[in-house]
């Protein structure tokens, strides 16, 4: 039987590895989250809030120990692992406490009939997730699942399988029953057979556009509602603005969070011609001082990428945009002594039709644009497959309120780099995703609204 691996990003080591199951032992574990869940869909929104605090609490007492996991894994930044799972424990806070009034069966009446609706589980939900937020991500899907009465089976990215068998054991410390969250050590190629298990109702992925196009199909096939996150190549447009050294600090920020490993950073930078050179100016200083170095240190910003395949991905995209007429500001290379760094990289001048341009790049690279006026700047945003969030800075208000009402995005934010609450809407437009998550409407996409007429 085949193994998935462990190995540590920055110094190649194996941390663990683990067999992975057979159709038997898969069948077993599908069969008893559909069980748990026939008898978890019984319990009380007061049973399922004081679980997820005890989940919580779980989570606290151990956070230290999950962020090191999460940075031997796929090298996250241990400080950004940490607040990272602060958030997920605000998440967890804000479902616990929003979902009995989300959730409610509501009546009314007119015209002397009234009905009621009545919000249903939909029973075995399954997952596919990738590396690069190996607890928060899971959880932010998870809670809402469960806490709608919802059991859950994930296959966790093939890179992160510490992680992934300690989120199952956190919910079972925490106090819920065995098969409510069920992991699955499975080759991607297993896909096929889960989703057409009788007890799945669900499909859910966040991956690339290849892989969601096989996941969507499969799912039609076999008659299974799915949710899907794809690509995204966010951008980030710069129009009037007097502190560039500001501007230029969150951008880059907002780009180098997660070493760059981010679904909702800006990855275009749509600057004004005004602004163009101070911006690039700016922005060469402020990258060639990015220390790149341990992600356990916490001085380090830039951490190795989770696996040796995306540098190799990511170097043929910037040759290529190279060779594509893009203008390298900043120095780089490919690796460091067998690590898996890659050196921040500037890329300017960059212009539509280039690889760059067209392709998300999810790494270190920043991807600079050229725009003559604010109109230019708002056609250039919008020109894009893949649209999650943008983000817009004018330090006239109106005026960014003007261009946001332009902008066909799902996110847009002002002044500000991106950001994601569970009270606020997750998700994006055209090939970037496909259903939703966060706020009410994410909860009760995981339950039927039946309607009861009398």
């Amino acid at each position: 039987m085949s193994k998935i691996q462990s190995v540590n990003p920055y110094t190649w080591e194996l941390n663990a590895e683990y067999e992975l199951y057979s159709d038997e032992i898969v069948d077993e574990k599908i069969n008893k989250a559909y069980f748990a869940f026939l008898e978890w869909k019984k319990t009380s929104f007061m049973e399922r809030k004081n679980l997820f605090y005890k989940l919580i609490e779980v989570i606290e007492k151990n956070i230290e120990k999950y962020a090191r996991l999460q940075t031997i894994e796929m090298w996250m930044l241990y400080h950004t692992s940490i607040a990272g799972l602060k958030s997920t424990i605000s998440l967890i806070k804000w479902y616990a406490d929003n979902a009995e009034k989300i959730l409610w069966n509501q009546e009314f009446s007119e015209n002397w009939t009234t009905w009621k609706y009545i919000y249903d589980p939909l029973g075995v939900i399954f997952w596919i997730w990738p590396w690069n937020f190996p607890f928060s991500q899971i959880l932010r899907a998870a809670v809402a699942n469960i806490i709608a009465w919802n059991t859950v089976v994930y296959k966790h990215a093939s890179n992160v399988p510490m992680c992934a068998e300690q989120i199952e054991k956190i919910f079972l410390d925490a106090g819920f029953g065995e098969w409510i969250y069920t992991n699955l050590f499975i080759s991607a190629s297993k896909s096929e057979y889960i989703i057409a298990n009788k007890y799945i109702r669900w499909v859910n992925l966040t991956w690339s556009e290849p892989a969601w196009r096989s996941v969507w199909s499969l799912a039609w096939k076999y008659l299974k509602p799915s949710i899907l996150e794809l690509w995204w190549n966010d951008a980030f447009v710069l129009l009037e603005h007097s502190d560039m050294k500001k501007v230029v600090a969150e951008a880059t920020a907002c780009r180098i969070a997660n070493a760059w490993q981010k679904c909702n950073s800006s990855k275009r930078f749509i600057i004004l011609e005004k602004h163009y050179d101070d911006f690039v100016k700016e922005i060469w200083e402020y990258m060639s001082n990015l220390i790149v170095w341990d992600p356990m240190d916490s001085k380090t910003q830039v951490a190795p990428l989770a696996k040796k395949q995306l540098v190799d991905d990511l170097d043929k995209q910037v040759q290529k945009s190279i060779s594509e007429w893009a203008k390298l500001i900043t120095w780089w290379k490919k690796l460091w002594n067998n690590w898996q760094f890659y050196t921040p990289t500037v890329l300017a001048d960059v212009k539509r039709g280039m690889t760059c341009y067209e392709e998300e790049t999810f790494w270190p690279v920043l991807n600079i644009i050229k725009s003559k006026s604010v109109e230019e700047s708002i056609k250039i945003a919008n020109d894009s497959d893949f649209w999650l969030s943008a983000v817009v800075y004018w330090e006239d208000i109106e005026q960014c309120k003007k261009v946001a009402e332009q902008l066909e995005w799902w996110m847009i934010f002002i002044n500000t780099p991106a950001w994601s609450k569970a009270h606020l809407p997750f998700w994006g437009v055209k090939n970037s995703w496909y259903w939703k998550e966060n706020w009410p409407e994410g909860l009760r996409a995981f339950v039927n609204k039946k309607v009861v007429i009398y």
